[in-house]
């Protein structure tokens, strides 16, 4: 009965529980799909199994944690004979993958019209896909190579001409011995292939002894599942994984298994933030329609309803809201996923043929989190209600009290408090720990406000009580008495708009004060003359040495970036902290690269050993001397001694190793940047020019002047800032929406309010004038505090990684996101107040509340 008389008042709480369902819906969506496949395999699609790398490592101290790894591990080329030994196996077909690029006519390099660029591999691996010759014979020796169908058109190659690939060599022409095609997969391959002699393949992969994968055709007759158990059995101490059917593609296509984790990272920690900003929304929602009922749930206590009751009748109501918002918003959750499919994919963070997998659970879950979020917000802002003596209630419920009560006020201070010096952790600590304290400390600051919202109100409407009166004259007076008297009211509305901006605040400046900081820290370590970039994927191993020999060079050092994990101990559990790798040729680094040594010598850079930067060695508890636990991105555990400590994390990586340690436990084939120093008295426009001959035998090698962060990093950096912004947009969105919806239903209840000003002689016009002022001190309130609250912790942040307090804000992006609170936030009182001033006053002042 009541839900039915009160379905306007339910409005709110409907529309923020379909939002908030609507975004868990979506990021269910982006975790399922990140644990699915992502892509048809293709290459394997004729393999009955694959064997594969193992995708997680684990790190044992005191406990045992578990983390995956970006991409699978190489495997040792001795499991192909055991996989062969296996009973059923009718065929074992070791695979390795490597950059093989056409070079055109021009010397530019031919992506291959795929996903991906073209990519080389054994010939025996044909069998796998499997491919078919249509022309000419398979490669038998060196110099000889099979180009797949749709390559060979692009390439206009046959059998008996020749072409010129780009390779982890140098480029070297190739005779095309034949075309083949693969059987039973339309369309293009997402990398091309180009299939070499097997001998050949293994020299050009660069890993002796390791593989990529193992391809298993099973014997006729043989029932797969037995043949899996068997292959479990047998390999069950080398490491591996089996995969069979879409789970091939993890192993085939390792940009699709760096995006599997990077969305499951993603999706896991934003989901637990939607759901958490969902409660204080719908809370704040359901508290402004829990005052705009006080008469009639004073008048129910007065009448004999007691506490249970009432506290029954509203949660029953909120479960029937809450069902049908949350099953009505899965749907346009399944189209915000999409959106964010084709984002993630234009950001470069998922590949453009990623699919995503549209379950059921996704949506189960949205509505469980709903229901659960909505019932938990009504205890919270029911308890009061409940609460109210029977003699007392009908007396309560004529004013409104600004005081808020003990337990809130205390928890509030608390919380404020606990953010606080959560936000000052990096001006004592430089570890990984502080900075993401302190951001979470920002966080944990706006959501104590939102707590305090009503007496920060009050407090900041007094304080612009004296200059709005000043300048606004009587309406300006009602505005600043209307904003003290029914603080609790607004408070509602500010406060989740406060919760947009500093949301916004913490979500996006963070990354950006980081990027900003590598960008610094890249430019003022890079001290060499020259930067090479480019090729098949990079510069090959090679132009380092043809780099340090042309005339005028003094020095070449050539870098290899791969995420390594380190860890420690922390109260009898293991912690694990992803950073980012750098190997180094050997030599001198500092005479191109100034990592800014605090302690240690880079000189000792050789065997095993590693440099770490000053944020690592702060949270790994390590000093020079010591030895840390570095998990490589094979899995492989190694315990380097540190040699050195430096300031230049962010701009190098907070790891620095020597380039054969990455080699040999990775399967890197190429650097992602050379550095060239040349001598100090030697004609730079020379030695330019020598770099830029060197384009000769490394197709698409770049010669750039100095420079900042390698392309790869400015990408990373980009995706990282643009990865923060986009689940910012969902969230600010639905947190706009939210506002715009409580404050659009508080100021149509004012309906008797404005009728009684009116019939006591305020015209229209002036009672306009009037939500005017309301409406821009609304906003300032909400804009002052948002912007102010994540200040500290953005300061400190900035402070402890770049020695500045002051963090870099993009300026139009802030007044964009101020601008848009505002317009939401005028918009939502204006309109529907120019709505209800429609209402004839004789009529209004007769409404019920």
């Amino acid at each position: 009965m009541t839900l039915r008389e009160r379905k306007a008042g339910l409005v709110g709480a409907f529309i923020a529980l379909l939002g908030a369902s609507m975004l868990i819906t979506a990021f269910g969506i982006l975790l399922q799909s990140g644990l699915g496949s992502g892509v048809t395999t293709q290459r394997y699609a004729g393999a009955d199994l694959v064997v594969g790398g193992k995708e997680s490592f684990s790190v044992t101290a005191g406990k045992t944690k578990s983390k995956p790894l970006e991409q699978p591990a190489p495997l040792r080329s001795d499991v192909v004979d055991k996989v062969a030994s296996v009973k059923g196996v009718r065929l074992a077909v070791a695979d390795v993958t490597f950059p093989a690029q056409v070079v055109k006519e021009d010397g530019g390099l031919d992506s291959g019209g795929g996903e991906q660029p073209s990519a080389g591999h054994g010939w025996s691996s044909a069998a796998l896909g499997p491919f078919k010759l249509e022309e000419g014979r398979a490669p038998r020796s060196t110099g000889e190579v099979v180009l797949d169908a749709d390559l060979a058109d692009r390439a206009d190659a046959s059998p008996g001409d020749t072409v010129r690939l780009a390779t982890t060599e140098r480029a070297r022409d190739y005779k095309v011995t034949g075309v083949a095609s693969l059987q039973g997969v339309d369309g293009p391959l997402r990398s091309p292939a180009v299939f070499f002699s097997d001998s050949e393949a293994t020299k050009l992969y660069g890993h002796p002894g390791k593989i990529d994968a193992v391809g298993v055709l099973a014997a006729p007759g043989t029932d797969v599942d037995e043949l899996a158990g068997r292959l479990d059995d047998r390999l069950s101490d080398a490491g591996v994984k089996l995969y069979r059917g879409d789970s091939r593609s993890q192993v085939e296509f390792h940009d699709v298994a760096s995006a599997r984790s990077g969305l499951t990272d993603m999706a896991a920690s934003l989901g637990a933030t939607v759901v958490l900003i969902a409660m204080i929304v719908v809370a704040s929602t359901l508290a402004l329609n829990v005052h705009q009922r006080r008469r009639e749930l004073a008048l129910l206590r007065a009448v004999a309803a007691t506490p249970r009751q009432v506290y029954k009748m509203m949660a029953a109501e909120t479960l029937i809201v809450s069902l049908v918002a949350s099953v009505i918003g899965c749907l346009p959750g399944v189209f915000v996923a999409q959106l964010m499919r084709g984002a993630l994919s234009w950001i470069g963070m998922l590949p453009e043929d990623f699919e995503f997998s549209y379950g059921p659970l996704p949506m189960l879950v949205a509505v469980a989190a709903s229901v659960i979020a909505a019932e938990l917000a009504t205890i919270g802002v029911a308890r009061k209600a409940v609460a109210i003596r029977p003699v007392e209630a009908m007396g309560d419920a004529q004013i409104e009290k600004s005081k808020l009560g003990g337990g809130r006020l205390f928890a509030g201070l608390l919380l404020f408090l606990v953010g606080i010096a959560a936000s000052l952790l990096p001006l004592f600590f430089g570890s990984v720990f502080a900075v993401a304290g302190a951001g979470t400390g920002g966080l944990i600051m706006v959501i104590a406000i939102l707590l305090m919202a009503p007496p920060v109100v009050s407090l900041a409407s007094r304080i612009m009580a004296g200059p709005i009166r000043r300048r606004t004259g009587p309406h300006g007076f009602l505005a600043v008495a209307n904003t003290r008297t029914n603080a609790r009211r607004l408070a509602a509305g500010i406060g989740p708009l406060t919760l947009a901006i500093g949301f916004a605040m913490v979500q996006l400046c963070i990354p950006t004060t980081i990027a900003n900081a590598a960008q610094d820290q890249a430019r003022q370590g890079i001290v060499s003359d020259f930067t090479l970039q480019g090729g098949p994927g990079g510069p090959p191993l090679s132009v380092v040495e043809d780099a340090a020999s042309v005339p005028g060079v003094e020095a070449a050092t050539g870098v290899m970036r791969v995420p390594v994990h380190a860890s420690r101990e922390v109260w009898g559990s293991p912690e694990i902290f992803g950073y980012q790798a750098q190997g180094v040729t050997s030599g001198d680094v500092s005479k191109t690269i100034d990592l800014d040594v605090t302690d240690g010598s880079l000189k000792k850079l050789s065997g095993d050993v590693a440099a770490i930067s000053s944020g690592a060695a702060s949270t790994l508890g390590a000093g020079v001397g010591d030895r840390i636990r570095l998990s490589m991105p094979d899995g492989i555990e190694l315990k380097p001694e540190v040699v050195a400590i430096y300031e230049r994390g962010l701009g190098f990586g907070d790891v620095t190793v020597p380039q054969e340690t990455v080699r040999e436990h990775s399967v890197r084939q190429l650097q992602d940047a050379v550095f060239v120093k040349a001598e100090r008295d030697a004609d730079q426009g020379k030695v330019r020019e020598g770099l830029r001959r060197l384009s000769d035998r490394y197709p698409g090698l770049e010669v750039l002047d100095k420079g900042g962060l390698s392309a790869a990093q400015q990408e990373q950096a980009l995706m990282s800032v643009l990865t923060s912004a986009l689940p910012l947009v969902l969230v600010f969105g639905y947190l706009a929406i939210s506002v715009a919806n409580t404050l659009v239903l508080a100021t149509l209840g004012r309906v008797r309010e404005f009728s009684l000003l009116r019939l006591v002689g305020a015209p229209a016009a002036q009672v306009m004038r009037m939500m005017r002022v309301e409406g821009g001190m609304v906003v300032a309130i909400a804009v002052v505090l948002g912007t102010l609250v994540p200040l500290l912790p953005m300061a400190t942040i900035s402070l402890g990684l770049t020695g500045s307090p002051v963090p870099h804000i993009p300026v139009p992006i802030y007044l964009a996101i101020v601008a848009l609170s505002a317009l939401i936030g005028l918009a939502a009182i204006l309109l529907p107040a120019r709505l209800a001033l429609r209402t004839s006053p004789v009529e209004g002042i007769g409404l019920r509340e």
